[in-house]
């Protein structure tokens, strides 16, 4: 009877253990997709590589700082980053500040700022980059495209469904042909009357093709021919991407993916209405 109940608790202690890693490995996946990588090498106005040099990171938008310090090599990275626009500050003692602001990233960007050279002086002083310039963006293969905010408020769509943005999308076609006045419908989930079943990406079948995603939670329901399970709020949206091909590993889904990034809020108070 003891031998029985003592199997029985470690196949309950075995099942949760592999639950919790599933749910570890989920977490990091969303936060690959959806997050990118800040990172540069610290030096001098010779070259020579400056250790423990303290990196703010600040969100411009909501006030949010990240903090890091150099290595001994002078190298900082500041991972997990959200998309939105940042300003970056870099102090060490005999140097002046040294400061950019106008850094923006989309989702799973990842930046490098080649030339961070700071000039001997008093902290006190700053020598301001800039905003913008002397930012690189490491080569990828993927074929992707990026709808920033300002465009989702601007363009009109019919509804107030967020993948009605698929339509300016390059490579898109609705599966209905000619018929593209009834080919979607903007207030219906569970059927494939939503965007995943209405449009064509390069050629591929319109249902099942597409992951259908906000914030790294997939809404296409794998069981019900490829539909989507909820609508996309387009106000709550502040950013999309549409990755097509070539994209990394760390993508499970696809062939094509829409992928939209919720709103973080900000330090400003603002409202909108629709009728």
């Amino acid at each position: 009877m003891i031998t029985t109940e003592f199997s029985t608790l470690k196949k309950i202690a075995g099942a949760a253990a592999l639950l919790l890693v599933l749910i570890l490995l989920a977490s990091n996946g969303f936060a690959q997709q959806l997050t990118g990588t800040l990172s540069a090498t610290v030096t001098d106005s010779a070259g020579a590589v400056v250790p423990n040099a303290k990196v703010t990171m600040k969100n411009e938008a909501s006030g949010d700082v990240r903090t890091t310090v150099s290595n001994g090599s002078g190298y900082f990275t500041i991972t997990a980053v959200q998309p939105g626009t940042y300003s970056v500050s870099i102090e060490a003692a005999g140097f002046k500040t040294w400061d950019q602001g106008g850094i923006v990233f989309s989702q799973g960007d990842s930046r490098t700022l080649p030339s961070i050279k700071l000039e001997v002086g008093k902290v006190s002083e700053t020598v301001e980059i800039k905003a913008g310039s002397d930012v690189v963006i490491p080569d990828n293969s993927e074929v992707s495209t990026t709808i920033n905010q300002e465009l989702i408020e601007d363009i009109p769509i019919v509804g107030r469904d967020a993948g009605e943005l698929l339509k300016i999308m390059p490579g898109m076609a609705l599966t209905n042909g000619l018929a593209q006045g009834s080919g979607f419908n903007d207030k219906v989930v569970g059927t494939n009357s939503g965007p995943v079943g209405a449009y064509s990406s390069n050629g591929t079948q319109p249902y099942g093709a597409m992951a259908y995603m906000l914030d790294g939670a997939n809404l296409v329901d794998p069981g019900n021919a490829g539909t989507q399970i909820a609508n996309i709020n387009q106000d709550m949206v502040s950013e999309v991407k549409v990755l097509m091909s070539s994209y990394s590993a760390e993508y499970a889904k696809g062939p094509v993916i829409f992928q939209a990034f919720s709103k973080t809020g900000g330090n400003q108070f603002h409202g909108e209405a629709y009728l």
